[in-house]
């Protein structure tokens, strides 16, 4: 097979060199090969202080930045159909990246350009002390002009007849689908996110934030934040009592034990307190430092775990809301419904009241399937009929469910196990073997000797 000749430009060097290679080449071959013969790559680590290899890769480039690709280290050149004449880059697959919390906390993170955001997130999470780094998520923020195009351009996708309205109704109810979530199964730089941009880091499953405690202060303080944002948007629908209990606990939170002195009625900012439908109730103020009052003595903390406990009794709590148009039964005519999803059901909601109208455990999907301004669950022998709804949010609700499913997956392990009790002159070995453990484990302390003696008793009696 000839050889492929291709044009190597190194990063900062500015001079294209012509190369060969054979088709067979791995990428990881091709880069050693790259600062072998070439000086400016050599220096380009040097400039960088850092020897590591891994560090540096192959950029194919193309017109459209979107479409440009990192090559695997281990594919060969042949897989990605390089002709003569394409050009390489050789440079650093490092990049900085802000990522902001909720809490207005922004970090500087080195990150690898050429990895998926399932990949990324791993690192992000675990540089910041997050743990369970796949129940989170970036979104990309966009500006109120980009906002508007990308709405401009949904419309003009769109086969409903009054997008425009239903994309009103979407901000009022704060639905997810307003979150530009980025895909998991691309890059960064696949999903148009520029170096300088900041991505906004959130808790994007409920799966196991019924865990988050006082032993781990940075997932309770994210978690607390998003809550309590979502619940002063009116994401949560909440009584007035449950406003005021809120209140009194995000007080003690922000200003620790109730003052007589400082804390009277005109000292809160009431809509940063309260959802807006309660901040001009006559005499809140005083009703909320009275709550305020029941909690001195506790400190910060315990008071963000009461914040999230209440929290997680609201019913809507813990659901992804979509804004869709579904079919009025016996009739022609579609009607907009919210559609829910949580860690462990599919729910139909009331667009206006925020009620739950039918619930489908997710152990009753069968199958779903997303189109362009469609999305359709099949529920089985569980429902009469496939559910279909009309919507632009297809594949990020089919997202959004195969996620939760991947991670009941990872989280809920079903372990074999398989004993072996062998006797061996006057001494026993148990050799236990699981599912999740290729490696025999031989157990022989007295120990376990004498918690085993009792059950094995009878099978180890000669017969009489």
């Amino acid at each position: 097979m000839a050889n492929l000749t291709l044009k190597v430009l190194v990063e900062g060097g500015g001079v294209i060199r012509t190369m060969q290679f054979h088709p067979s080449t791995i990428a990881f071959d091709a880069c050693t090969i790259i600062k072998q013969k070439l000086p400016e790559a050599r220096m380009l680590i040097i400039n960088n202080n850092n020897n590591t290899s891994s560090q540096y890769g192959l950029y194919l480039t193309d017109d459209d930045p979107k479409k440009g690709i990192w090559l695997e280290p281990g594919r060969t050149l042949e897989y990605y159909l390089l002709r003569n004449g394409d050009l390489l880059e050789f440079k650093s697959k490092l990049r900085l990246m802000k990522v902001r919390m909720l809490d207005g906390t922004v970090k500087t993170l080195q990150l690898d350009d050429s990895s998926t955001v399932e990949q990324l997130m791993i690192t992000i999470c675990a540089k910041i002390g997050i743990s369970n780094h796949e129940e989170y998520s970036l979104v990309h923020e966009l500006t109120d002009v980009e906002k508007e195009v990308t709405m401009t351009m949904r419309r003009g996708r769109s086969i409903a007849k009054n997008q425009k309205k239903l994309d009103e109704l979407k901000r009022k109810l704060h639905t997810d689908d307003e979150l530009n979530w980025l895909d998991h199964t691309k890059t960064l730089r696949e999903q148009s996110v520029e170096a300088n941009e900041t991505l906004l880091l959130m808790r994007k499953y409920f799966f196991s934030d019924q865990n988050v405690d006082a032993r781990d202060p940075i997932q309770l303080n994210l978690l607390y934040v998003q809550t309590r944002d979502a619940i002063l948007n009116g994401a949560h629908p909440i009584q007035l009592e449950e406003a005021i209990q809120f209140a009194g606990l995000q007080c003690h939170i922000q200003f620790s034990d109730y003052d007589p002195n400082k804390h009277k009625p005109g000292f809160l900012e009431l809509k940063e307190f309260l959802p807006k439908e309660y901040s001009k109730v006559k005499g809140i103020e005083k009703k909320i430092f009275t709550e305020h009052k029941k909690h001195a003595g506790i400190n910060e903390v315990d008071c963000k775990v009461a914040y999230n406990t209440l929290a997680r009794s609201l019913k809507t709590y813990g659901i992804a809301f979509f804004l869709v148009k579904e079919k009025l039964k016996g009739k022609n005519k579609l009607v907009p419904r919210l559609l829910g999803i949580t860690k462990d059901s599919v729910v139909r909601v009331d667009e206006k009241t925020k009620e739950i109208l039918k619930t489908w455990p997710l152990t009753t999907v069968r199958r779903w399937a997303a189109s362009p301004n469609t999305f359709t669950l099949d529920f089985g022998d569980y429902a009469d009929a496939y559910y279909s709804v009309q919507t632009m949010e297809g594949e990020q609700m089919s997202r959004l469910i195969a996620g939760y499913i991947d991670i009941i997956l990872k989280k809920v392990v079903v372990v074999v196990v398989v004993v072996v009790v062998v006797v061996v002159v006057d001494s026993i070995i148990i050799i236990v073997a699981t599912n999740n453990n290729r490696n025999y484990q031989r157990i022989t302390s007295q120990a376990v000797w004498r918690r085993s003696q009792l059950c094995m008793k009878t099978a180890l009696l000669p017969p009489s």
